[in-house]
Order: structure tokens, then C-alpha cells, then sequence
């Protein structure tokens, strides 16, 4: 540990419920304690973390409620914020993804890969639920696995086997929203070149991370690489969102987990800014160490997706 600058991130508690206990335990209060512990040794830390607040599940339960997302995420955001206070998690800020900070550096971050050509745009078909009048998310479809037969697999992976897919490679498929069969509609989206990044991942990950990362996220993170990296959309069709920044994209939005990992970086802008710092130091200073505290759920966006992201952009 002789690095004298750290970035430090939570993952961002989802603003669709209370914080956890077993969220604290297993994430906030190990980083609250590193954190801590840097601290003391004279290190220069920034301690990130903010409310994730975009999403299909966001929209879901507003519409449960009878109200609207943004009074989903301003209840549970008061919520988490007020736990993290009651515990005395030490973060130098806890932001928000719907912040206009965050809007704008997400899609400038968006624009430069697009601008770059780090995207493709491809038409296909996706799950429509006719009596939901929306488009599905993986998660909101459920149906039986095309490889093991499990009768409860998700629109994006199978919980019994392990397989990731595509939605519509399940056999019966149907939207747990409604319980209805969805249909397949036309729409357009953009996807990051995942695999033009393949080359770059196996040596970052699987040379330079065997011995420092824990087992089961560098097993995690080889068993996607061996399957061989696939494009990936970074955009959905949402009301509720980062708006995509082209005029041929009206009615979507960035997906969440596209825009939430920038979250930790214009939660350091915001930061920087209130405190008189460069907030670049904390993120492109080579001196700099970016150590993630996260779930085992959120492996594949942080080890694989986000590192990508940031070498596609490139700055």
C-alpha cells in the first residue's frame, strides 16, 4: 500500500427500498474501515458513494405506488442517507444519480464514445408488454432456461445454471410484471464494442489481477472472458433516466448500469468542486489507487463493463 492517493467507492445503494443490514455489513462498514484506516496513515482519500436512482424497477414500483419516480427516489434516497448518517459512514460526499451534474457527465461521457466509435447501433427485436406499455428489461421476464430447462430463469441469465443470455432465447417466456406473453416489437439501441476490448481485459484482468483480486471475482471475471465478450446495450427504452444526448433517440434513456458507474465519477466532480480540489487527481493520476467496495452481484459491471467503458473513453 504505497500509493499516498486513493479513490474509495461504495456501490451505490439502488433508491427503490431502505438500506440493508447485511448492505452495511458486507460492503459500507469494511470500506467506512479502510477508509478509516488510510486516514489515519496520512493518505489523501476521497470516500465516494450516492444514491443510484434510475431504472426499470424505479419506474415499476412508482407506478405501484400510484406516484411518480422522482418521489420514489427523493423517499428512499432521505431513507438511505439518513441510515448512513446513524451509522457514521465517513463519505467525503453521498450524491444522486439524478443530479444535473451526473446527467451532464453521463452523457458526455456517452457522446465522446459515440463520437469515437466505440458503439454499434443495431435494430432488433425486444419484449413489449402490451398491457404494461413498455418495453421489458431482462429482469422483468422470466421463462424457461434454452440450457438447463430451470422454469424460473431471468430475461439476461438463469440463477440454477449460471448462463447468461438473451431474452429471447427463453423458452415461454413471460412479463412478471403482468404475467402476460410479451411480444416482440422493433427498436433501436446502441451498444458498447465489449469485444473490441476482449485483448485488453484478459491482460489487465487475468495477468495483472490474479494474485490481488479475491477468487471469485477473478473467476467470475475469466469465466465471462473464456465465453468470449459479446456487444453490450448501454441504452433502453425508459421515461425515467439519463435522456440519450441524440436527437434520434427521443424516448430513451441511458441503461442504468451504463450510468451509474459514472456516477462515482461526477459524485468527485461535485465533491471537488464544494471542496476546492482537482478532481482529476482522483481519477487520472496514475499515482492514484480506484479500489471498489461492492456485492458479489455487481462484479461482472465493475470488473469487466466499467473498466471498459473508462478505456474506450480514454482520458
Amino acid at each position: 500500500m504505497s500509493k499516498a492517493k486513493f479513490t474509495v467507492t461504495a456501490a451505490l445503494p439502488y433508491a427503490n427500498g431502505p438500506l440493508h443490514l447485511g448492505h452495511v455489513a458486507g460492503v459500507y462498514l469494511p470500506a467506512d474501515i479502510f477508509v478509516r484506516f488510510l486516514r489515519m496513515n496520512g493518505h489523501d482519500v476521497a470516500f465516494i458513494c450516492g444514491s443510484d436512482e434510475h431504472g426499470a424497477a424505479i419506474t415499476l414500483r412508482a407506478k405501484k405506488e400510484g406516484i411518480t419516480p422522482s418521489e420514489i427516489v427523493d423517499k428512499y434516497d432521505g431513507i438511505i442517507r439518513k441510515a448512513f448518517q446513524d451509522f457514521n459512514i465517513s463519505f467525503d460526499i453521498f450524491h444522486r444519480t439524478s443530479s444535473e451534474i451526473h446527467h451532464k457527465t453521463s452523457q458526455d461521457f456517452f457522446l465522446k464514445l459515440y463520437e469515437n466509435d466505440k458503439f454499434t447501433e443495431e435494430t432488433s427485436e425486444q419484449y413489449y408488454d402490451e398491457e404494461f406499455q413498455q418495453f421489458l428489461a431482462d429482469r422483468y421476464i422470466t421463462g424457461e432456461c434454452p440450457k438447463c430447462q430451470n422454469p424460473n430463469a431471468y430475461g439476461d441469465q438463469c440463477e440454477k445454471c449460471g448462463a447468461s443470455h438473451n431474452a429471447i432465447d427463453l423458452i415461454n417466456p413471460k412479463s412478471s410484471i403482468t404475467g402476460l406473453s410479451p411480444e416482440l416489437k422493433k427498436t433501436t439501441h446502441w451498444y458498447l464494442k465489449l469485444d473490441s476490448h476482449q485483448p485488453f481485459l484478459e491482460d489487465w484482468i487475468l495477468k495483472s489481477h490474479k494474485l490481488d483480486w479475491k477468487p471469485n471475482v477473478y473467476g467470475q471475471c475469466k469465466s465471462w472472458l473464456d465465453d468470449g465478450l459479446k456487444p453490450r446495450a448501454v441504452t433502453r427504452d425508459l421515461d425515467w433516466g439519463v435522456p440519450v444526448p441524440l436527437e434520434s433517440a427521443n424516448g430513451k434513456v441511458l441503461y442504468v448500469w451504463f450510468d451509474a458507474p459514472i456516477g462515482y465519477i461526477s459524485s468527485t466532480i461535485e465533491w471537488a468542486k464544494n471542496n476546492n480540489k482537482n478532481w482529476e487527481k482522483y481519477w487520472k493520476d496514475p499515482e492514484t489507487e480506484l479500489i471498489h467496495f461492492i456485492g458479489k452481484d455487481n462484479i461482472v459491471f465493475h470488473c469487466i463493463i466499467f473498466p471498459a467503458m473508462l478505456k474506450a473513453e480514454g482520458s
